[in-house]
């Protein structure tokens, strides 16, 4: 039998069908997910007490996982439609998309996964909120929100424990999203939904670093809390950067010996400017060099807002960065 080169059968396409919007959305649901477990985690495990700042991070949080929601509907169901006046098509999508994702189970599995999570984490997140409003900031001169969130007190702990494993799967959850996509090499990447976990973590560590060096507290407890997580979120994200950038060294040497197509796109991303440039060196390096410097020198801490934007600029890149180099390689495995 006359062996065959499979190599030169293989094509490669890119894929048109997620764009800038599904990388907005990716990001946004990472960021807020990882708001509201940070504030979760920072409130039930390490015991800080700010309700200011976790009330307040969980319902930003919660704004921009949905927010984000809208962009993945229009990016890709509904500009077409939009732009030739079909509102009906429009309408008929949103209750199609929804409503197959919350009862039918007729969706891509984990959109439906995402769509339940996304429903409860929101949910549970306004009502966690709410049993911390008689002390945070505005929602406190709000007598029906305070009277509602004292009917909730006693149950701020189970509220909380069930949101923070539910926050952790929303944070999780668009690696996996992407990862079922076996024809496409930089998808289904084994260690895409840890990177993408990793990767809004640090995003959601850099919200927290901007909160308390522009938010110091008005009275000196709040201030001395503040301080304290400041201090832990900006080491954590020392220590997210350190894994994500070793997270892409597995992810790019799993490219290059996976398979012929994983290689060709090891070679289209790094030999890509924006990607090696815009993510790598000032959405990850940068960041980290200057956290590290102003952790070492315990100073400089002006730097910080610089560091913790560049952090969310690389978040956002990674995932745009990721749809992009979405090839698919044909044939593909059954």
């Amino acid at each position: 039998m006359v062996g065959v080169d499979f190599h030169q059968l293989l094509t490669f396409e890119p894929q048109h069908h997620w764009g800038v919007g599904v990388a907005i959305y990716l990001f946004l649901g990472g960021l807020g997910g990882a708001m509201v477990l940070l504030a979760v985690a920072n409130k039930m495990l390490l015991k800080r007490d700010d309700p200011s700042l976790y009330a307040w991070s969980t319902i930003l949080g919660i704004v921009l996982v949905n927010f984000g929601a809208l962009f993945l509907l229009m990016d890709m169901f509904i500009w077409d439609s939009f732009w030739h006046g079909h509102i009906f098509e429009i309408l008929k999508v949103v209750y199609a998309t929804f409503g197959a994702a919350l009862f039918n189970g007729n969706l891509h599995p984990w959109i439906q996964i995402g769509a339940l999570t996304v429903g409860i984490s929101s949910a549970l997140g306004i009502l966690w909120a709410l049993t911390m409003a008689d002390r945070a900031a505005i929602l406190k001169n709000i007598s029906i929100i305070v009277k509602l969130g004292q009917a909730l007190k006693p149950f701020e702990n189970l509220l909380g424990w069930v949101l923070l494993a539910f926050s952790t799967v929303l944070a999780f959850y668009t690696g996996f999203l992407l990862s079922v996509a076996p024809s496409i090499p930089s998808w289904s990447h084994p260690l895409l939904p840890v990177l993408f976990f990793i990767s809004a973590l640090s995003t959601g560590t850099a919200w927290y670093m901007l909160w308390t060096y522009f938010a110091k507290g008005r009275d000196e407890q709040t201030q001395r809390v503040r301080e304290k997580i400041a201090y832990q979120v900006e080491w954590g994200d020392i220590v997210l950067i350190g894994l994500e950038l070793l997270a892409i060294l597995a992810y790019f040497n799993y490219l290059y010996y996976a398979n012929a197509g994983g290689k060709y796109v090891f070679d289209l991303m790094t030999s890509d400017v924006g990607f090696i440039g815009l993510f790598l060196v000032l959405g990850l390096i940068v960041p980290w060099l200057l956290e590290l410097f102003v952790a070492v020198k315990h100073s400089y801490r002006f730097l910080i807002p610089l560091a913790a934007i560049l952090v969310l600029f690389g978040g956002f890149l990674l995932r745009y960065y990721i749809l992009h180099y979405g090839i698919y390689a044909y044939p593909w495995p059954s």
